[in-house]
């Protein structure tokens, strides 16, 4: 798993410096042709292409659009490209799963449902089964503005580029590319309209925290190593900004991501105790890739993070993530690198790898 961190230090696209890229599930049956990662490593570069002004944008940040111009921006895609893209209801958000709402912050409906937007060219000669599948998320911890804006000018780009750009077009000729822009969109809504907030977890009001502590930190409540690490990063205290929930996958929203990626990674290759086959590398045959966008940052991060140490399948990673690095520079944070920052439970990008059989 890599996760791709993104820091954008001003709102401007000629000021975009880095973000944070956490990749995990890259396929090898498929294998991660130049094509494919020049376009994954290079999102920042792609994509800060296109004007979003005239959609809804978030106030004082003219050029990150708001979750009622993403959500517009996604649909209009899928309708000026219906050849190569559409727009799948994969789930919902804690308020509409609860057909509830925030009283000290009101949502203008009771939450939201959260989308993934498919792009892959339909008249390529290969079917989807043998296409290759990557998953990209975003707004998992929505006060970070820039993410889905990010991911949704990386889906224009592709869009656009296609049988413009040879690298594009053999992309979706030969796989799948499947973007969850907001992954917590409740949230996102509360830290656009109520910027002081700074909201990072969601909205489940589990128990007795204040209004602006309330919520379950959704890269903290994925099934692996869940828990196991009490402190500053993973907290089992629920006012925390890391609190990884009453249990593993207790979230809609983590639910909802997990259950989208066991459909389009296979079946075969999944493990059913991920814990206790650490020690066991997953070799070659693996096809999928996972890319969580978080910012800022710099950092690709990829597995082990809840401990400083690698993974059995640790050469095809760290070969992967210094491919990325040549690209974009930016630094490796995972198990048995200098930059390692610090440990993490239950996150996306290690369960991904971990259980599903992802890897770069």
């Amino acid at each position: 798993i890599i996760v791709v961190f993104i820091g954008i230090h001003v709102c401007s696209v000629d000021n975009i410096d880095e973000f944070n890229i956490m990749v995990s599930a890259v396929p090898s049956r498929h294998r991660l042709h130049g094509h494919l990662l020049r376009c994954v490593v290079s999102l920042a570069a792609i994509a800060f292409t296109v004007d979003a002004v005239q959609y809804d944008t978030i106030d004082k940040y003219d050029c990150f659009r708001s979750l009622e111009g993403m959500t517009k921006s996604m649909f209009d895609l899928a309708e000026s490209y219906p050849d190569l893209s559409s727009v799948v209801d994969i789930g919902d958000s804690y308020l509409k799963s609860k057909n509830d709402n925030n009283d000290d912050y009101p949502l203008p409906q009771n939450g939201y449902d959260i989308y993934a937007m498919v792009i892959t060219a339909s008249d390529s000669p290969h079917p989807s089964s043998a296409k290759g599948k990557t998953l990209i998320i975003s707004g998992v911890h929505p006060r970070e503005h820039a993410p889905p804006e990010l991911t949704m000018r990386f889906a224009e780009s592709l869009l656009t580029g296609y049988e413009v750009d040879a690298d594009i077009t053999w992309i979706l000729q030969h796989t799948e590319v499947h973007i969850i822009f907001n992954v917590n969109p409740d949230s996102r809504y509360i830290t656009e309209t109520y910027p002081k907030t700074f909201w990072r977890k969601n909205q489940n009001p589990d128990r007795n925290c204040d209004a602006d502590e309330i919520g379950v930190d959704l890269n903290r409540n994925y099934d692996f190593m869940w828990g196991e690490l009490k402190g500053a990063n993973t907290s089992g205290d629920e006012c925390d900004n890391t609190y990884h929930g009453r249990n593993p996958f207790s979230e809609p929203e983590t639910n909802t991501v997990a259950d989208y990626a066991k459909q389009l990674f296979p079946a075969e290759q999944r493990r059913d105790d991920p814990e206790g086959s650490m020690d066991v590398a997953f070799g070659d045959d693996v096809m999928g890739i996972f890319v969580d966008v978080h910012a800022p940052g710099g950092y690709i991060i990829y597995p082990w993070t809840h401990d400083d140490s690698k993974t059995e399948d640790d050469d095809a990673l760290q070969a992967t993530a210094r491919k990325m690095n040549y690209y974009n520079g930016y630094k490796l944070w995972a198990g048995g690198q200098p930059d390692f920052q610090y440990a993490t439970t239950g996150d996306s990008y290690a369960y991904m790898y971990a259980a599903l059989g992802g890897y770069l």
